[in-house]
């Protein structure tokens, strides 16, 4: 007797357990469903199956899987609407019977072939999250067993299939961590930003399945946009929706929901978004936006969102990485043309320096000697005439002297090594005053330092430099020079009232006198400041600190 009354239960026991190993043998979901639904018609005898899910939205059941219903019907028991009688069941969590579908047949003619359904709770984390839908072409009383059959198949079904939506998610994350590791990769290797900005917009629109764009500010009145749809780049003005795109807080991922009143709507909508996520990027001036939008309403996942981190970073390692690159190229460009222009005006100074003699020392020193000539020959016979073209000679002497000075002062100012580049810079101060030539007034204050020789006599050339300049382009009937020697640092400031210019107009012709001093003042660690305006002048500001590789010493 009591092994009677066990039979059904064992039987419920070993067809819940059967259908237990069917759905832990694979994770795919398809398979999942195909063998829960096909396992529970075997059991129970039913006829035909359907399993709904609940769409994203809510709005509709969406069919995930049929067994047992003819290919005209599947059509319209695709989708159905949540007030059919899956709409009872997610709002109850209960489970519906309908022994008799004949007054539904008229509503749903696609079930008219069937004559009872019973209709249970796909259920997940205690919530509802789809209906399993077994029907019988003939009339049926199903039983409680069956019922309760039924509902324990559909309670795992939705253990099993959040178990393979997991799996699937994971596989997921497996798979875009991968891609973002190979991207990284590609993106630390990318040192140029036009090669950067094509692998972004392509990849990560792979990666994200999503439309993606690179802004870039070109200059105040355009932005470049680079997409990854196969389109041209666009520029688009830099105003106010494109300006609070790029000025939002930099290295930050913010978010974008479609919204009739955000002002940043209109941008997004020409591009068909929309849900976006953007992150701006800031070098010095370097403006920059990453954008990327989808064109549906589907959230982003906890995944994208957690890639997108990632991604952030690596993103501005990169720009930076790309901008650093592109300083070093330029230095090593201004450092060749500088070292070119340096060896033309090394040359050219020899030249000058040459002609110089040539034309003076040498040519004095050929007279000379043809005179000595004949005043050997002619100093018996005439005393006198030899002793007047001796004192011209003499006179000769000392002009050359002179002249062989001023060489040697070109070459190596004599007065650095006794007095500094402090006294040097008074005597060429009252070289020129003595020649009438412009009218400069230097100023000291503080206690004087000695630097390395190297040091002054770079110090020295720079502020000869800055004189000529003022004398050949100022235009300046005076110039000043101010030196300050404080605790810790000297203070260098020449300054005229001429003419003035356009500084980076200037440095973008390679000027080789001021590019020539900024060298010499970098090379001995110190800092130069240029400032100039037309009709305004121009001063130059140069900052020392002691004890660094200029090596002051107080005296």
């Amino acid at each position: 007797m009591n092994s009677d009354r066990s039979s059904p239960a064992v039987t419920r026991i070993q067809a819940l357990s059967k259908v237990a190993i069917a759905l832990s043998e694979t994770l795919s979901l398809d398979q999942l469903l195909y063998k829960a639904v096909a396992h529970c018609i075997e059991i129970l005898n039913f006829d035909a199956a359907v399993v709904y899910f609940l769409d994203t939205e809510g709005q509709h059941f969406v069919a995930s899987h049929f067994h047992g219903i003819d290919h005209a019907s599947i059509a319209h028991l695709q989708t159905l609407p949540t007030d059919s009688i899956g709409g009872i069941v997610i709002k109850n969590g209960k489970t519906v019977i309908t022994e008799d579908l004949a007054p539904y047949h008229r509503q749903r003619p696609q079930v008219e072939g069937f004559a009872s359904l019973l209709s249970v709770p796909i259920k997940a984390r205690k919530q509802t999250i789809g209906v399993l839908d077994v029907f019988s072409k003939a009339y049926r009383d199903f039983s409680p067993e069956d019922i309760t059959l039924v509902e324990s198949i559909g309670l795992q079904i939705g253990v099993a299939s959040e178990n393979a939506k997991l799996f699937e998610s994971i596989a997921s994350v497996t798979g875009k961590l991968r891609e973002l590791v190979q991207l990284n990769q590609r993106l630390a290797s990318c040192l140029h930003l036009d090669s950067l900005i094509k692998l972004l917009t392509s990849e990560l629109g792979s990666v994200f399945k999503a439309n993606v764009m690179f802004l870039q500010k070109v200059d105040d009145q355009t932005v470049l946009v680079h997409a990854s749809a196969p389109q041209s780049d666009i520029s688009v003005p830099y105003e106010e929706q494109v300006r609070t795109l790029l000025h939002e807080k930099p290295d930050v991922i913010h978010v974008y929901h479609e919204n009739e009143t955000d002002p940043l709507s209109p941008f997004f909508l020409q591009f068909n978004m929309k849900q976006a996520v953007y992150v701006p990027f800031v070098y010095d001036d370097n403006l920059h936006c990453l954008l990327i939008g989808k064109t549906c309403g589907e959230p982003w996942s906890a995944t994208e969102r957690e890639v997108m981190e990632g991604i952030t970073r690596t993103i501005s390692l990169a720009l930076t990485n790309c901008y650093l690159f592109q300083e070093v190229e330029k230095g090593r460009e201004q450092n060749s043309h500088l070292r070119a222009l340096q060896i033309s005006a090394q040359e050219k100074e020899r030249q000058r320096i040459a002609q110089e003699i040539h034309d003076s020392i040498n040519q004095s020193l050929s007279g000379m000697y043809f005179h000595l000539q004949y005043c050997r020959d002619e100093i018996e016979h005439s005393p006198q005439r030899v002793k007047a073209i001796l004192d011209k000679l003499l006179l000769i002497t000392k002009a050359n002297i002179n002249e062989l000075r001023h060489v040697i002062h070109d070459l190596h100012p004599l007065a650095i090594q006794k007095f500094g580049f402090v006294g040097a810079v008074d005597e060429l101060v009252k070289t020129f005053s003595l020649q009438e030539i412009i009218q400069i007034h230097l100023s000291v204050s503080g206690q004087p330092v000695r630097f390395k020789p190297e040091v002054e006599i770079h110090l020295y050339r720079v502020i000869q430099e800055c004189v000529n300049n003022i004398i050949k382009h100022a235009g300046a009937g005076e110039a000043f020079i101010r030196m300050t020697f404080d605790d810790a640092k000297l203070r260098i400031v020449v300054e005229d009232h001429g003419c003035g210019f356009e500084p980076q107009k200037v440095k973008e012709s390679h000027a080789y006198g001021i590019m020539g001093m900024e060298t010499r003042v970098r090379d001995i660690g110190g800092e130069m400041v240029l400032t100039s305006k037309p009709g305004h002048g121009t001063k130059i500001e140069i900052g020392l600190h002691f004890g660094l590789r200029g090596g002051g010493l107080r005296l």
